[in-house]
């Protein structure tokens, strides 16, 4: 009876607001992985209401996650709205195992039942659902199904009943940037405001300055491929970014944007005046390690079990990013059990590189430690690392839910040596055994001109401390005469000597802090170079 009262109330007060159609959950307030029942203000200005809903199973964050069979039922309804509805779309996603079958009402009638079959983690549109119901109305997104897999529902978008087309957007966004990172260029902006909102967005891509304006009533179909040199990507609007992948290295892209109203042959593009455009370059950088266990197996990356008999590091064949294969630990057999178990990448030679980053994706359920991210450059590869020296490292991990999340850019350049080794600790105790999943890791490494991409490394030597302040010990393999040259990182040369004899010392109190490499050419004139890191 209350549940009702306050649903009457609401109806009856809200305002009736003559906008766009859209929302996005801006300002949905849940974030964690408990049931809440509440209200909050939408993008159109009515108050919508949501019983039983979580906030850690996210399309585009903040997103409401109905439940599953819950009491009362999970549902999420909107304020009275004004102009009737047309159509109707919006994005969802299957939470976890458990399939979806979510209802849609419209003023209370059923106009659709969204499904998603073995797709957890997948976002998935409901394409245009015919409504055509005049006067204001209500949206409601109910659990009626008491056997419904909890589902994620996000960047709602609706046309006005009988009105025509809308008329073109009143003004472009603004702040629109391009942040460059290995492989992929990401794009923001701040949503255009005016009499008349967009529908949507149109992002045009090229690797060439010549990118032309779309037309009128011709739609651009959705090409996030620029490699032959040229793409398109149309953005709901409120969702204010979008990320262009598999870009090629040391490329510069140009964009602009075009807010555009309606859909198909009623498509009203804003073309007038200075479109916003922008132009980044992605890194000059190289794959150093990478990961994706599509093979089935660990691939490059080893697992080493410290405590606990039963569980290891494993593949999950179909619960990795959009069903692929991904690294899986669950410290769970029975009950929770202590565990320690580390994911290694191989050892790679950091004294070829500069500007090191790692990025690599994660999804975790239950309760438990985190992940730990660590590394090292004095491991050997076969013992237990417990006995070696590694430094922790900081990373965005996932919230819950399954939810995969970005670890983000995580700076590794601050370690040098030719065997140099990350690490993923998982730990379990009795009470808690949390599940981790590892997905996508991309190691990467920048060169610079002036440095030498293929070193040989035919002359060994060795040389302490690193990362140093005030001065740097060599050792060499013999007594000869040899040239021990400092090289900034664009390759110039800060300090050179001929020196004899197995050891000799360089001061580096006078360096600027950062990147430099050490260059040794021996007597008969084989070459070696390692990376120096000046504090």
């Amino acid at each position: 009876m209350k549940r009702s009262l306050l649903f009457i109330v609401l109806f009856i007060s809200s305002t009736l607001v003559f906008s766009q159609g859209m929302e996005n959950f801006a300002n949905y307030p849940e974030t964690g992985n408990s049931y809440q029942d509440g209200t909050f203000v939408g993008q159109d200005g009515s108050t919508w209401t949501y019983w039983q809903c979580r906030g850690d199973v996210v399309v585009t964050a903040p997103t409401p996650c109905l439940g599953k069979d819950r009491t009362p039922p999970s549902e999420v309804i909107s304020g009275l709205l004004a102009n009737g509805c047309g159509t109707l779309s919006f994005d969802y996603m299957q939470g976890f195992s458990t399939n979806v079958n979510l209802d849609v009402y419209v003023n209370g009638l059923l106009v659709a039942t969204v499904t998603s079959s073995g797709q957890q983690g997948i976002v998935l549109n409901s394409g245009p659902i015919v409504v055509d119901s005049p006067g204001d109305f209500t949206l409601n997104f109910k659990q009626q199904n008491t056997s419904s897999g909890q589902v994620a529902i996000d960047n709602i978008t609706w046309t006005a009943f009988g009105g025509g087309p809308l008329p073109e957007p009143s003004n472009y966004p603004t702040a629109f940037a391009a942040q460059a990172f290995p492989f992929s260029i990401t794009l923001t902006w701040t949503d255009a405001v005016g009499t008349q909102i967009p529908t949507a967005y149109l992002i045009k891509g090229s690797d060439q300055d010549n990118i032309t304006a779309p037309v009128d009533g011709t739609p651009v179909a959705d090409d996030p491929d620029l490699s032959d040199g040229s793409g398109a990507m149309n953005v709901l609007n409120g969702v204010g970014t979008y990320t262009f992948y598999d870009l090629p290295s040391n490329q510069p892209f140009y964009f602009k944007i075009f807010p555009y109203t309606n859909t198909g042959t009623n498509i009203n593009y804003k073309t007038d005046g200075t479109t916003p455009s922008v132009m980044a370059t992605t890194p000059n950088i190289v794959i150093i390690n990478y990961e994706n266990f599509n093979d089935f197996t660990l691939g490059t990356w080893s697992a080493q079990n410290i405590i606990g008999q039963q569980q290891f590091w494993l593949i999950d064949s179909i619960h990795g990013i959009a069903g692929s294969p991904c690294a899986k630990m669950n410290g769970f057999s029975g009950g929770a059990v202590e565990n320690e178990d580390w994911l290694i990448s191989p050892a790679m030679n950091f004294d070829l590189y500069v500007n090191e980053q790692l990025t690599f994706q994660t999804a975790c359920n239950y309760d438990g430690p985190n992940l730990e991210l660590k590394i090292s450059n004095e491991y050997d590869g076969v013992s237990d690392p417990n006995e070696f020296e590694w430094v922790d490292l900081t990373a965005t991990l996932s919230a819950g839910g399954w939810s995969w999340t970005p670890s983000g850019v995580v700076n590794i350049a601050g370690t040098a040596g030719n065997s140099v080794y990350v690490g993923m600790v998982y730990t379990s105790n009795s009470s808690q055994a949390k599940t981790w999943e590892v997905d996508e890791i991309l190691i990467t490494g920048e060169i610079l001109i002036g440095v030498p991409e293929k070193v040989k490394n035919d002359y060994s030597f060795r040389f302490f401390p690193n990362p140093a302040k005030e001065k740097v010990t060599i050792s060499f393999p013999d007594m000869d005469e040899k040239i021990v040259t400092v090289l900034s990182i664009l390759g110039s040369t800060v300090k050179e000597d001929r020196v004899s004899g197995t050891t000799s010392s360089i001061s580096c109190s006078d360096f600027t802090p950062g990147i430099y490499f050490i260059r040794v050419t021996g007597s008969n004139g084989e070459t070696g170079v390692k990376k120096l890191i000046i504090e």
